[in-house]
């Protein structure tokens, strides 16, 4: 269905074009990809059919097999119909969203916390041509290995973000690539080692909110089917809580980190 829309507002902006509008270009369209058919009289016409495409909304990459050559006689504007739609694909997904996990790295830019990986989930949107809507997870685990005093943390610090912002994207075929920028509140929890005694351990700490500048490329290896790498920097400064015999105080830990992921999704719908 989203196809179908895409094709009949491609196909309006070429009639509604005062130098298209009477050619004879026929229009399918498949996961977002536009294939212009007919014939032009020249390669400007073939340039200036493709651009107009482009700037339809829901297109994310328009192709021609225009042919140049001499066009069928014109026809009255007002008695042009629109053409038979291409079908979709059966095995073809719409494409609005995927689900899938991916395997992290995070590499702590803060004193005291150990390298670490970790497993979370993974979503995307529809790819597009331009700035559009997205979301992001970025889950991470670090090893809290000494306090702000020097004493052993003895705790597995879990930072599990919900974020969305922006993202600017670039679609050729199978390929997709994304720079974005996101932000949002972070749900944090301690894992605290109480097999091992010691002085100054966190003990506790709270959610807080993270941003993130990132970049993605994705590569789709099937029809639903898409693989992930990412590289991105998560800043964050959760409050945690350190206990000792004699005192309890609560510091801003500096757990910001580079976050480099690859994963996997597959196309709900």
């Amino acid at each position: 269905m989203a196809d179908a829309q895409t094709a009949v507002r491609v196909k309006t902006a070429l009639v509604n074009n005062v130098e298209l509008g009477t050619l004879p270009i026929d229009v399918q369209a498949s996961g977002g990809v536009v294939t212009l058919h007919g014939t032009v009289a020249e390669e400007a016409q073939v340039e200036r059919a493709l651009a107009v495409a482009r700037g339809v909304a829901g297109v994310a990459r328009a192709v021609s097999e225009l042919k140049i050559g001499e066009p069928e006689p014109s026809v009255d504007r007002g008695d042009q119909t629109l053409p038979a739609l291409a079908p979709r694909p059966e095995e073809g997904p719409v494409r609005l969203i995927g689900a899938g996990i991916s395997v992290r790295r995070t590499n702590p830019s803060g004193d005291g916390l150990a390298h670490a990986l970790s497993i979370g989930p993974l979503l995307r949107l529809r790819p597009r041509n331009g700035l559009g809507a997205t979301v992001a997870f970025n889950w991470t685990d670090t090893e809290i290995e000494t306090s702000p005093g020097g004493q052993p943390g003895l705790a597995a610090l879990q930072l599990r973000p919900v974020m969305a912002g922006a993202e600017y994207g670039f679609v050729r075929g199978r390929l997709a690539a994304g720079l974005s920028l996101v932000g949002g509140y972070s749900f944090n929890s301690l894992d605290v080692d109480t097999r091992v005694a010691g002085a100054g351990r966190a003990v506790a700490v709270g959610n807080s909110f993270v941003w993130r500048p990132g970049a993605s490329l994705w590569y789709d290896v099937a029809p639903r089917f898409g693989i992930n790498l990412f590289g991105g920097y998560l800043f964050a400064r959760p409050k945690v809580t350190f206990a000792s015999d004699t005192a309890v105080v609560t510091h801003r830990l500096r757990a910001n980190a580079v976050v480099l992921s690859v994963g996997a999704a597959y196309w709900i719908f």
